[in-house]
Parts: structure tokens; sequence; C-alpha cells
């Protein structure tokens, strides 16, 4: 994430709706990757000037600090109330019980840095609208180790042709911790979760059925290798015990799909924790146009950094992996296909 500043010079966060600095109103044009102070224009509109160019915007539906508090603007031009993360979201848990009020905000909040960082990456994506049968949307929905009163017994956060399913627990700090326990692994987040499912939609709008397909069965295995077979078989046996020289995690090398979706979050992880350490001065590499084996050894300087960090006040390392050879080549393949997207 790189850094923003308001008009006043004071710097501003991602989260930011007004500037803490001067009073200002704040927001972001997620299309353009920009945050800047606002100014009322009456009629609903406010009006953002950048260099020589002025924008109009409103507000997001949920902008309202007593809902979401969401940043996020609307172009003029556009028919929608809701900011093109908002408008994603197609069922959120009941409103009625006061945790699930929490639980959305927490939720929305990783998806708009997700949908930002995908935007940011100019990754090609339909809507549910724009696409009805495979377009992307989100449904947060719980179970009743959560809530004894919804149908459904277990929700599993998963992706199926377009819809992304988060169970909505995994807002839960308590959730997360007792489930990377018992699946035994090294980091668990609701903005993992939001970017690992984010890659098994674009395997399916990028790889599924192109170019692209073969090179892939060549690097990560045959994508056609029963699914729920290589699940039953991870579940029951666990990861090869030398898994972490061909894989980024140990649930990578359960199925070649899963090991794409790992790879990719990951992929995008790193440069977005990049982009910020190189907007505050920590490390210094030309991160879109630079060699990528160069981006990859300023990455490994930073990890070193951020986990002697938190090693420093107790805590555990920020970053549990090892990147091996061939996990450099997938991440190297991914970079090539998003490249290539943008064209």
């Amino acid at each position: 994430m790189k850094r923003f500043y308001c008009s006043c010079g004071a710097e501003i966060f991602f989260e930011n709706t007004i500037c803490f600095n001067c009073g200002k109103l704040v927001g972001i044009d997620i299309v353009g990757s920009e945050m800047f102070t606002l100014k009322t224009k009456g009629n609903g509109l406010l009006s953002a000037t950048m260099g020589m160019n002025t924008r109009h915007y409103r507000f997001c539906k949920h902008r309202s600090p007593d809902t979401l508090g969401c940043n996020i603007l609307v172009r003029e031009n556009d028919p929608e109330e809701q900011c093109v993360s908002c408008r994603l979201t197609r069922i959120i848990p009941d409103q009625s019980i006061p945790r699930n009020v929490k639980r959305w905000r927490t939720l929305e909040e990783a998806k708009r840095r997700m949908v930002f960082n995908m935007h940011r990456n100019r990754l090609p994506y339909q809507t549910r609208t724009e696409n009805p049968v495979s377009g992307l949307c989100f449904d947060f929905l719980e179970d009743r180790r959560s809530n004894p009163n919804v149908f459904e017994e277990i929700v599993y956060t998963g992706h199926s042709s377009g819809v992304i399913t988060v169970n909505a627990a995994e807002a839960d700090p308590e959730y997360r911790a007792s489930m990377q326990e018992e699946m035994n692994e090294r980091y668990r987040t609701t903005l993992g979760h939001f970017r690992h499912e984010l890659g098994h939609y674009f395997w399916m709008t990028l790889i599924q059925g192109t170019k692209w397909e073969r090179p892939f069965d060549v690097l990560f295995g045959d994508h056609r290798r029963d699914y729920d077979a290589a699940l039953k078989e991870y579940y029951a046996n666990g990861p090869a015990e030398d898994w972490v020289e061909h894989h980024i995690s140990a649930y990578s090398s359960m199925h070649p799909l899963e090991d794409w979706a790992e790879t990719w979050a990951h992929y995008l992880h790193m440069m977005d924790t990049l982009e910020t350490a190189v907007s505050f001065g920590v490390v210094n590499v030309d991160i879109e146009n630079g060699n990528f084996r160069d981006v990859i050894g300023k990455w490994v300087e930073l990890t070193i950094i951020m986990n002697s960090l938190n090693r420093s006040v107790g805590k555990a390392d920020a970053y549990p992996f090892v990147l091996s050879n061939e996990v450099y080549e997938k991440l190297t393949f991914i970079r090539n296909v998003i490249l290539a997207s943008r064209r």
C-alpha cells in the first residue's frame, strides 16, 4: 500500500474517512488507486482536485460510521449507490444480532483492501450483475456453530463459479485462532482468506481454457486430479514430509488448485507489503518494472527485518514461510499471468 496525504500535508491512512490533523473529509477512488481530500459541492456531490483535473464523486451508501464506515467513493456518473467494493457483497450476516454488525464491518474492511489491491494490480473481473453465471460476488454466511438459528450446519469458506463464500465467524479473532490451531496453519487472517479465494476466481478467469492452462499443469500439477480424493488424503495423512521444498504452505500440497490459490495470495501479500515498505523507505526496489529476482531478494531482506522486529517485542514471526526455488518459479508464473492480463 502506498502512502497517502491530505491537502494539509498530514498523512492519511487507508481506513480514514477524515484527516485527523485538519478534519477535512477524505475518500478513496479505488479505480484510480488514489486517496485524497474532498470538498462538498451540494446535491450530495463531492469534488477532488488532482493536479489540473477535478473529479466529482458521491459517498458510498455505507459511508456512515453507524454502518460500515466505508470510505470508497462512487464516481459521479456511476448509477450505483454502493461503491465498487460494497456492491460485490451479495449476502450479509443477520444484522439484528449485535455480534454480526461488527462481523460485517470487519469483513468489509478486509475486502476493501483486497479490492483496492485488485484494482492496483489492474486485474480484470466481472460483477455478478455483468455476468450472472460466473461474475464475482461474496456471500458472508453463518452456520450453527455460531448461530443455532440458521439452516447450515457448517459453512466452509470457498469459491464456486465466481461466488466467494466466507464463514462470518472468520471475523472473530478467537475463531480464527482456534481454527489456525486445529488446521495446524502458520498464518490465518481475514485478508488472507479473501486473497486465497480470489486466486480461485482468477484461475477460472485467467487460466482455465487459455494458453496458460498447459504451463500451469507442468508447474503446479494436473488440475484435473480428483479434488475430493486429494482432500480426503490430505486430512487423513497430512502433507508430504518434503512439502516445504515444493510449496509455499502445507495446504498448498493438497491439490494443484490449492497450490495456485495459496501462492496467488502469497504474491498479493508480498507485493502489497513491499509497496508499503518502499513508500516508507524501508527498502528500495522497483516493484512494477524491476527484475523479479531482485524484487524477491528485497522481499527476503524485508522479512528478516519484520521477523526481527516481532521477536524484539515477544511476538511470533510476521513471516513464517520459506521460498524454495520451485515456489519462486510459481510466483514468477503468477506475476507473468497478471502482467499479461493487463494487456
